[in-house]
């Protein structure tokens, strides 16, 4: 039995705490996806002190049920139930992952800034929203470190045997998935409700299994960060700072937890962002010298460069893609132009 211990000056009692059930209580499955809404570190790991919610299930629309950012920019896609969860949960989830899975920084976006004005949240815009959920600077952000990967959460009152089996089958093959339960109780005196919840199945509990995840942002020295590229990538990145360093004794390179930076004595100039499926790198540059058309792209020394659309207010608002085989000299030509221009030097 739990109680919970009511102090009335030197007298403590014990309150019962009766278990109970959604359905018995009256309560339906779209409250727990609210109260999970407002507080979706609830069935997270402890370690992870905060997510950014960015949609939630509406009538007619066949979304799951909260969509979440983590700190690294990861999806989470968190399924509730009430009650026993039905067997196809896992299918229906993993079937929204695999929806999700393909979304660009635009629709990303455009997901979060309707969710942001029905909560009347006052963001005007992903990033925003991101940057204030983590602390962390919008200019060390890149759109294409979000949804490199995803997280599957499946929360229900019961989540039985057989789930739990399919869940960690699927975590040995890579899938990061976890299973949460949880028990509603209620207080015998005041009757207020309180909530249980317990990990059945989390991606840290097999070795060798599931993805794990971390949850906290650990700023890694560039050496660290160069090491976990593909061998190819490695050393690509290596000639490509090998030469940005000689554009000016001002130089400086650096690493963050989602890309590497390149930076002058006045700002940052560049950004690459390691695109993990593809493996390729997405490098951002600044708008100085570029005269191309938002939303176009143009072929500019050899490569083809993107502009980015303004709304989404980066920086570094002009990107071109990099891969093993990609003519360094005209990387280095685009680099150098970016460098340039925030210098102001022809």
């Amino acid at each position: 039995m739990l109680y919970k211990l009511k102090q009335a000056g030197d007298k403590t009692t014990f309150v019962r705490l009766n278990a109970t059930s959604m359905a018995d209580e009256g309560l339906l499955e779209c409250q727990m996806e609210q109260w999970l809404a407002d507080n979706p570190t609830a069935v997270l790991p402890e370690a992870e002190a905060s997510v950014l919610v960015i949609s939630q299930e509406t009538p007619f629309k066949n979304v799951t049920d909260i969509l979440a950012i983590d700190v690294q920019g990861n999806l989470l896609i968190i399924e509730v139930k009430r009650g026993q969860s039905p067997r196809d949960v896992i299918a229906q989830a993993l079937e929204y992952a695999s929806d999700v899975a393909d979304w660009d920084y635009e629709r990303l976006n455009k997901t979060a800034i309707k969710y942001f004005a029905r909560r009347s949240l006052g963001f005007q815009s992903l990033v925003e929203a991101f940057s204030a959920t983590f602390g962390i600077p919008q200019e060390d952000l890149s759109e294409s470190q979000f949804n490199q990967q995803q997280r599957v959460f499946v929360v229900g009152e019961v989540i039985d045997e057989k789930l739990q089996r399919t869940a960690r089958w699927l975590m040995r093959r890579g899938v990061s998935i976890s299973c949460v339960s949880y028990t509603l109780l209620t207080d015998s005196q005041s009757g207020e409700f309180l909530l249980d919840f317990n990990e059945e199945v989390r991606t840290t509990e097999l070795a060798g299994g599931g993805r794990h995840i971390p949850n906290t942002v650990q700023t890694p020295t560039e050496d660290a960060a160069v090491e976990r590229l593909p061998d190819g990538l490695k050393n690509v990145y290596r000639e490509i700072k090998k030469r940005v360093l000689l554009f000016g004794e001002d130089v400086t390179t650096y690493a963050t937890q989602v890309m590497f930076n390149f930076k002058s004595a006045r700002c940052k100039f560049a950004e690459v962002t390691h695109a993990s499926r593809e493996n390729k790198f997405v490098i951002n540059v600044r708008p100085e010298g570029f005269h191309i058309a938002e939303n176009e792209s143009d072929v500019v020394h050899g490569l083809s460069v993107k502009r980015l659309p303004d709304k989404h207010k980066w920086a570094t608002n002009h990107q071109f893609v990099v891969t093993e085989t990609t003519e360094l000299d005209s990387v280095e030509k685009l680099l150098r132009q970016s460098y340039n221009g925030v210098n102001q030097k022809s």
